[in-house]
């Protein structure tokens, strides 16, 4: 539980700093770069095998790929539209798309009080508004949703790479190296990339070991707990990061906070035992 609700603050309070960044994209890339340099420093510090066997390596390339895409739409998400709304988005979708996942072929259990958490959740989403507010339309809609499918593609990567033995530093490290070429390559094809990723320097490394940390303790509670459980627990993060865009300058309406209020309630709801 306290893994997991720090892994929740750190998470809303690396995304709000990405979302403050002069350039979203070139952020990503020092990043991911960032988290790959903190895991190799502290891989030589693990005890035992990182990876026991071959689908425990698979299972963290394809959370590595997730991350790559993921990485990609997080940035033309929180470009689109305030953090606030785009995070409840993002979260509460990966959230939905987890459970069902996690009950019918990872062993979770799901009990009748689950049903009505789903539909608090659903509900808070609603109360998000469909539209992005102040004209963004369905863009800001269409690339927080594809946020949370990818959340959800690389959360279960990730659990299955632990169900197989695979330590959380190698394999969150081997994950963000798979991540770190693919925004490479996006990035370099735009002018003065090196400059802009020298820029902003500080911000990229506060927010890649805040990204790092949070990542580790996520990893970390979820090779105790199922990925379900975890993934909702995690959400608690949405009303961090309510909190966060007004440091950052936004300014919440009610039914943001009634939305976010209800996600976070569904998922104490569908985490409780």
């Amino acid at each position: 539980m306290v893994l997991v609700l720090a892994s929740a603050c750190l998470h809303a309070l690396w995304n709000a700093l990405l979302k403050r960044s002069r350039d979203i994209q070139t952020a990503s890339v020092g990043i991911l770069a960032v988290s790959v340099a903190v895991t190799g420093c502290l891989a030589p510090w693990t005890r035992g095998p990182i990876f026991p066997d071959l689908p425990s390596v698979l299972w963290a390339l394809g959370a590595g790929l997730g991350e790559a895409c993921y990485f990609v739409t997080l940035a033309r998400a929180l470009r689109s539209a305030p953090l606030g709304w785009s995070y409840s988005w993002m979260r509460g979708v990966g959230m939905l798309l987890v459970w069902p996942v996690s009950i019918l072929c990872l062993g979770e259990s799901f009990r009748p009080f689950s049903a009505v958490s789903v539909a608090v959740v659903c509900l808070g989403l609603a109360a998000m508004g469909l539209g992005a507010g102040r004209g963004r339309g369905f863009a800001a809609f269409f690339w927080a949703v594809t946020t949370g499918v990818f959340i959800a593609g690389y959360t279960l990567c990730y659990k299955c790479a632990l169900a197989s033995g695979a330590h959380p530093v190698g394999l969150y490290g081997l994950a963000m190296g798979v991540a770190l070429p693919v925004q490479i390559g996006i990035s370099l094809r735009r002018p003065g990339f090196r400059a802009r990723l020298w820029d902003q320097w500080g911000l990229t490394l506060t927010a890649g070991v805040l990204c790092t940390a949070s990542f580790l303790f996520y990893l970390q509670a979820m090779a105790m707990e199922g990925a379900g459980l975890m993934a909702t627990l995690r959400n608690t993060a949405i009303v961090f990061a309510v909190l966060f865009s007004r440091a950052i300058g936004e300014r919440p309406t009610s039914r943001q906070w009634a939305g976010a209020a209800l996600i976070t309630a569904g998922a104490v709801g569908l985490a409780w035992h």
